[in-house]
């Protein structure tokens, strides 16, 4: 398995890359924007992903959620 597929399913994954990518200010953001973009398509299973994502950083104190 390779390291972009770990990521897509591994929350805690993908908050280290967007912290990296984004910044503290930027990655919930982009968190909220993932999710959009799966409830827009009707994929459930990358929408809870993405929540996962949205609560982590905010149990990590990276945004204001």
């Amino acid at each position: 398995m390779s390291t972009t597929e770990l990521k897509k399913d591994n929350p805690k994954q993908i908050v280290e890359f967007l912290l990296d990518k984004h910044g503290s200010d930027g990655a919930y953001n982009a968190a909220l924007a993932g999710a959009l973009e799966a409830q827009a398509e009707g994929d459930n299973y990358r929408l809870s992903v993405w929540r996962e994502v949205k609560q982590l950083l905010a149990r990590a104190g990276e945004c204001k959620a």
